[in-house]
């Protein structure tokens, strides 16, 4: 009989550790996830020196392919944004809107002017992350916060920057 409970025991523990264990495996693969998702976002903004539109040409603005990608890649983790940033609240739309309080967003943008160093203009982006295991749900949700490189003029929803 003493064995017996000494192996339940030592068998609650290697459930125990294996349930811990596939929780940070959870936890670090959607991190990677979401971080690969913001570098593409940043890239994009880059490539496209801003925020683009949509043109007549049927040419695709680095809105509507940031959307793509995220709706390709199925993003679904919203948050709320600060004051003084745009956010997308459907990936179908292709539009950013001024953010509003406690309103959920997909992502976060907003531009910098740098007036101190040669006028140029930094994108900063933010994008959430939740954290949800099977049985118990959604256990924690994170944000991951991005800054594209400099630039010289931007777009930014159509207009162009320039100091």
């Amino acid at each position: 009989m003493r064995d017996a409970v000494g192996s339940t025991w030592i068998f609650g523990l290697v459930i125990t550790f294996t349930l811990i264990f596939a929780a940070f495996l959870a936890l670090a693969l959607t991190y990677a996830k979401t971080y690969r998702i913001k570098n593409e976002m940043t890239a994009i903004i880059e490539k496209y020196e801003g925020l683009t539109l949509d043109d007549s040409l049927s040419n695709m603005g680095s809105i509507s392919i940031i959307n793509q990608y995220l709706h390709n890649n199925g993003y679904k983790a919203t948050g709320t944004c600060e004051e003084g940033e745009y956010g997308s609240n459907d990936l179908s739309s292709n539009t950013l809107t001024p953010t509003v309080n406690g309103e959920k967003y997909y992502y976060c943008i907003k531009y910098i002017k740098n007036e101190y160093y040669q006028c140029t203009f930094t994108f900063k982006m933010r994008v959430f992350y939740d954290f949800n295991l099977p049985v118990l749900g959604q256990i924690r949700k994170f944000t991951i916060n991005g800054q594209t490189n400099e630039m010289y003029e931007a777009y930014f929803l159509g207009n162009l920057l320039t100091c």
